[in-house]
């Protein structure tokens, strides 16, 4: 007879079913929704559209310098040293074992990587060109769509949040692992445009194509950490056999 503990862990198959449906289906929309985008902006050659220059006319008169500074720290941990030092912080928490924390973290920076890599990918398929850079208030490189702040960020909330949730007992803790890590990627979207680095459907863009591979691939990211953490405890367990 199988004990307790030799039982698979998690929710009920019924519950585990609801939640692949809800996965799926935020995956299909978010999916639609940026290809329906990317076809638009493919097939304007990349010219702004009209939510393009409403927007960003909007933004080039309400802008004054104190708010700019404020706006440009926001967007500076968005990318770079901050945002792979909380994807290693978020892989870390999310090893199933304590002592193979350093596994996760080099995870969560991998994982970061290859979405960064997929993203590049498609910035320079589109080519799609910035805001004139009379514009600018910061100094961005490469193509503009999709945003690369804009994604990196999402998927770093994306990562905390999923895994920050999970180890929250109290509703309440649940809702600020969710809420603080959202709030900080949607502000940091919002600054590419406020910063008029890039266009309103750059950054809309940005955070389907985080919606898609978050929901898609996170779950397997969870997976392999807990396949590896089961094979490292196995391996312990048999060194102190043959001792």
């Amino acid at each position: 007879m199988r004990s307790t503990s030799d039982r698979p862990a998690g929710p009920p198959a019924p519950e585990r079913a609801r939640t692949e449906t809800v996965r799926y289906a935020v995956v299909g929309v978010a999916g639609i929704l940026l290809t329906v985008l990317l076809g638009a902006v493919v097939f304007r050659s990349g010219t702004p559209l009209g939510l393009d220059a409403g927007w960003h006319r909007w933004v080039l008169a309400h802008r004054n310098p104190g708010m700019s500074d404020v706006v440009v720290a926001v967007t500076d941990t968005g990318a770079g040293a901050c945002a792979y030092s909380l994807a290693a912080l978020a892989g870390a928490l999310a090893a199933p074992r304590w002592r193979r924390w350093w596994l996760g973290a080099v995870t969560g920076v991998a994982a970061l990587l290859l979405g960064q890599l997929l993203r590049t990918s498609l910035a320079v398929i589109v080519g799609r060109a910035r805001p004139p850079v009379a514009d600018w208030i910061t100094h961005p490189s490469g193509f503009a769509f999709p945003s690369g702040h804009t994604t990196t960020s999402a998927l770093v909330a994306a990562g905390l949040a999923a895994v920050l949730y999970r180890r929250a007992r109290r509703r309440s803790t649940r809702a600020a692992a969710v809420a603080v890590p959202g709030v900080w990627a949607f502000a940091v979207g919002l600054s590419r445009i406020y910063l008029g680095v890039h266009w309103p459907t750059d950054v809309f863009a940005g955070w389907l194509l985080a919606t898609v591979l978050a929901v898609a691939c996170l779950p397997s990211l969870g997976a392999l950490l807990a396949w590896s953490g089961q094979i490292g405890h196995t391996r312990r367990g048999r060194g102190r056999g043959r001792g």
